[in-house]
């Protein structure tokens, strides 16, 4: 039974098309037409007076929405800044952070691709070394867990510098799986490691009380799961950790600093990059007044793990095979996984799979899920939302069965 505040009934709040079964809300995100009226109204007022608006009125309103980011994430808003989006807050971290050759990184083969292949440039042009952990799901905690601690004690027996910082994520992109992050952190700080949380999939996803778990540096995007306009993202630093990070643009309020903690011009640095569209940013308010409409973030999370569950469980039941989850029950938040049921000796490449599936799945049926390859087999993220049910997970996957047949047949 659909519950009276969730479900399509909603679909009504957003922009998205009609005949569009949304199930890959992970990707992009969306935001309702309460929060697109706002946005459209902060791009008129600019227009009225760049000059006052630009230089003075803007700030204030960007220190408010800081603070309502930071009252939702529980921390300091001197200790958040804005980001187009979380690629660029991990190049932020990554390309400032003031490394030394022959420093170690530890880092996960679920990195987001984009951080992936930021910390390749840092290994190739400030001469780092990066260690990796491959991670084949379905994984309990526990196992984690064990694979860093082997990894640590094992690094620790060689020569060479120890890890300076390791990358690790709060939810994957894929597979769209819980990581232990709290767990993994705590270890690695204990260690003398500086923790980088990617946490693109956190914020409006699952609670984050970011004063517990004490991360050095965390990003997210407010895109994804917070409803809002895209790009919107916040990259926490703590004081003691601001003197290492200037922004990729830099400004005139740039400072060199002799010490991590030195903060004195972490704000100004970071306020403003330039002349853009800010219009996002002040954006958070109608987003969480919409939420809050809803029944606030409790109630948000719990609907759209419980169609997650229910979905995939569906989209299984569908295609005959099963559901990426461990033992424990620990990874499925919001975002399923599901096996596919394709063939091995396909004559295609897995690249070509791969967009075959998403082509079909747009052009053919009106839908989107994000296919990917995990420990030998093809899998399926589907994301729930405030405005799905279990009938759209219905109609996306008879559309991924149908596709999969038609690749086997090839």
């Amino acid at each position: 039974m659909v519950s009276n505040t969730f479900g399509r009934s909603l679909r009504k709040d957003f922009l998205l098309d009609p005949n569009y079964t949304p199930l890959n809300h992970g990707s992009y995100g969306c935001y309702p037409r309460v929060v697109q009226k706002v946005l459209r109204e902060h791009q008129e007022k600019v227009e009225l007076f760049p000059d006052r608006r630009l230089r003075y009125d803007m700030y204030p309103e960007l220190r408010k929405s800081r603070e309502l980011l930071a009252t939702l994430l529980h921390c300091n808003a001197d200790d958040i800044v804005f980001s187009q989006n979380a690629s660029t807050a991990a190049n932020v971290i990554f390309r400032s952070f003031p490394f030394e050759e022959g420093d170690k990184i530890l880092y996960f083969g679920t990195a987001y691709a984009n951080v992936r292949s930021t910390l390749e440039f840092i290994r190739d042009h400030q001469k780092v070394e990066l260690v990796k952990i491959d991670l084949k799901y379905p994984l309990n905690d526990a196992c984690i867990i064990d694979l860093v601690n082997e990894t640590l004690a094992n690094e620790k027996s060689k020569s060479g510098k120890p890890f300076r910082m390791a990358v690790f994520d709060v939810i994957s992109s894929l597979p769209g799986v819980l990581f232990p992050y709290e767990a993994i952190n705590r270890i690695c700080q204990e260690n003398g490691i500086l923790t980088v949380l990617d946490g693109a999939h956190s914020v409006g996803h699952i609670p984050i009380d970011l004063e517990k778990i004490n991360p050095d540096f965390f990003f997210t995007n407010c895109h994804k799961w917070l409803f809002v306009p895209r790009g919107f993202a916040i990259l926490y630093v703590p004081k003691r950790n601001q003197g290492s990070l200037h922004p990729n643009t830099i400004n005139v309020a740039y400072k060199t600093h002799s010490s991590l903690d030195d903060n004195s011009s972490f704000e100004q640095e970071f306020c403003s990059p330039g002349t853009i569209d800010h219009s996002q940013y002040f954006c958070v308010e109608p987003a969480l007044k919409y939420r809050e409409s809803l029944g606030g973030e409790e109630a948000i999370m719990q609907y759209i793990h419980d169609l997650a569950i229910r979905g995939g469980a569906l989209v299984a039941d569908i295609l005959g095979t099963q559901v990426m989850e461990n033992d424990d029950q620990t990874l499925t938040v919001a975002m399923a996984n599901v096996e596919l049921p394709i063939k091995e000796d396909i004559n295609l490449s897995d690249t070509e799979i791969s967009s075959t599936i998403v082509k079909k799945l747009i052009y053919e049926h009106n839908t989107m899920a994000t296919p990917y390859k995990n420990n030998g087999k093809w899998w399926i993220r589907l994301c729930a939302q405030v405005y799905l049910e279990l009938d759209d997970f219905k109609k996306g996957g008879e559309a991924i069965l149908q596709i999969c047949q038609e690749l086997n047949n090839l």
